[in-house]
């Protein structure tokens, strides 16, 4: 009877073995997903700044463009006298 139990363990041993690789393997799989996703969040975060960056520029350049204009027609209206509405 010994011996059917000794191959029962051993089957039993080398099932777990096969299981604990299988489990190492998914580990690894999960922790590349969690690194990869946390590079991503932070090219996100990265894009959104810049994102934010360009509009904030594209609207002070469109304020700025209207003030000009603003400015160039207060002072046409100044050379040409008052204007009627």
């Amino acid at each position: 009877m010994i011996p059917t139990y000794g191959g029962v363990l051993s089957a039993i041993e080398k099932t777990l073995q096969e299981l604990m690789e299988e489990y190492q393997g998914v580990r690894r799989s999960l922790w590349d997903l969690v690194e990869n996703q946390k590079r991503n969040t932070a090219q996100l975060v990265r894009i959104g700044t810049m994102m934010e960056q360009r509009w904030c520029l594209k609207e002070d350049s469109q304020s700025s463009n209207e003030k000009d204009e603003e400015d160039r027609d207060k002072e046409e209206g100044s050379k040409d006298g008052p204007r009627e509405s």
